[in-house]
């Protein structure tokens, strides 16, 4: 049986087993009086659920999504690359503070008892004679609005993504030890707070929601430790970077998308 529904969606028809959907209970009796189905739930009971309303595309003005960040990579040593499941309304006014990288450290040992830690680290390092290492521009490509780039005012180091490398190789033999009672996770990680400006939106203005914002919101400090109960830090929660290739070269002024 094809019933339509009149449901403000075009082409929304359920297709139905007798049994699934009775109109009545007079519809549901042949002439004779006897019952047309051995189903012993009554005529009539049952209730047709209407089809599930589509979810309003990306922009329109019943969309209340708010913006998801799909993608981070490096396309050069001192430019990130974020790419949204929806094109973002400008970024003009936007603090690009409010952006910020970590080089982060999470452990969790189930030893003697569940212990946990968390590390955040400014990618200049920890020693204050060094300049941090801080997002200084943001720049959303005119053709792929769903692109938005973010500048650094000094390339990655290599010995930073060289140190990293070291230490994720040393935390897999650890991790193939039978014995160890260590889980732990390290890379470059982006970090978004949404206070500081208006923040970024999509073009019907719905904000980008908080990513790891502790991080972001003070970055004047170069190191953070946390201690406690698990988990302490979620860093499957951040975007991860692949660290840059020490081949890559730097950019210097805003380039098209790559």
């Amino acid at each position: 049986m094809r019933t339509t529904l009149s449901t403000g969606v075009a082409s929304c028809v359920m297709l139905l087993p007798a049994a699934a959907c009775r109109p009545s209970a007079d519809l549901a009796t042949p002439d004779d009086g006897r019952r047309a189905s051995t189903d012993t739930e009554p005529a009539g009971t049952r209730e047709c659920k209407p089809c599930a309303t589509p979810k309003p595309p990306p922009g329109s003005p019943d969309d209340h999504e708010a913006p998801v960040i799909l993608g981070a990579r490096f396309i050069a040593r001192d430019r990130v690359q974020l790419t949204f499941s929806e094109p973002l309304a400008s970024v003009e006014g936007v603090n690009p503070r409010q952006f910020r990288l970590s080089r982060a450290y999470t452990s969790i040992d189930t030893g003697y008892r569940t212990y946990a830690s968390g590390y955040y680290y400014d990618l200049a390092g920890t020693d204050t004679y060094e300049q941090q290492l801080v997002v200084v521009e943001l720049e959303l490509y005119a053709e792929q609005p769903e692109v938005l780039a973010l500048t650094l005012n000094r390339p990655v180091p290599v010995e930073l993504c060289d140190e990293i490398q070291q230490r994720k190789t040393d935390m897999a033999v650890a991790a193939s030890d039978p014995a160890n009672t260590r889980r732990a996770q390290t890379g470059l990680f982006l970090h978004y707070t949404a206070r500081g400006s208006l923040g970024v939106r999509d073009k019907v203005d719905n904000p980008l929601d908080d990513v790891g914002a502790d991080w972001a919101l003070n970055f004047g400090t170069r190191h953070k430790t946390v201690y406690g109960a698990e988990p302490v830090t979620r860093l499957d929660l951040l975007p991860e970077l692949a660290c840059p290739d020490a081949s890559m070269t730097t950019i210097g002024g805003p380039p098209g998308p790559t």
